[in-house]
């Protein structure tokens, strides 16, 4: 499948019948989007979907069709909604939704105090390297 479908007031995504979720439109605080430097080779740019702080879902790009999606969910939305990433080749990030943050940061990188072994010889000796993790920024926060 590995699509992303609007029926009636239903944001849905579905890689396979065991890999998916759906969500109500108007319950949509934000929607925004990140690039990687990981393209050519595999998924670079994504969207991502909330409906409150801690529970947001992405989906990769090449499951949104273009042409139709962004208007679908404007009127939906009563907003008209654009992309904003579609160029980018490294990490990027930007909120596209709602139109009082459209542009901003979506997400920080943050380091966390947990450091974990990342290769075999880490693994082995016990030498750890710092992990990061992505939050939200304050600004995507206020908004619930």
């Amino acid at each position: 499948m590995n699509k992303l479908a609007i029926t009636d007031n239903i944001l849905s995504y579905e890689i396979d019948p065991e890999n998916k979720w759906s969500l109500e439109i108007d319950k949509i605080k934000f929607i925004g989007e990140y690039t990687t430097s990981a393209g050519p080779m595999a998924d670079d740019w994504f969207f991502v979907f909330a409906d409150s702080v801690d529970q947001w879902w992405q989906v990769p790009a090449l499951a949104v069709d273009h042409n139709n999606f962004w208007t679908d969910i404007g009127k939906k939305l009563d907003s008209e909604i654009a992309p904003n990433l579609f160029a980018s080749t490294s990490w990027a990030t930007s909120i596209i939704y709602p139109k009082s943050l459209e542009k901003q940061e979506l997400f920080v990188v943050v380091k966390t105090e947990e450091e974990k072994p990342r290769t075999f010889w880490q693994k082995l000796f016990g030498k750890g390297g710092a992990n990061t993790k992505l939050e939200l920024t304050d600004k995507v926060k206020q908004l619930f």
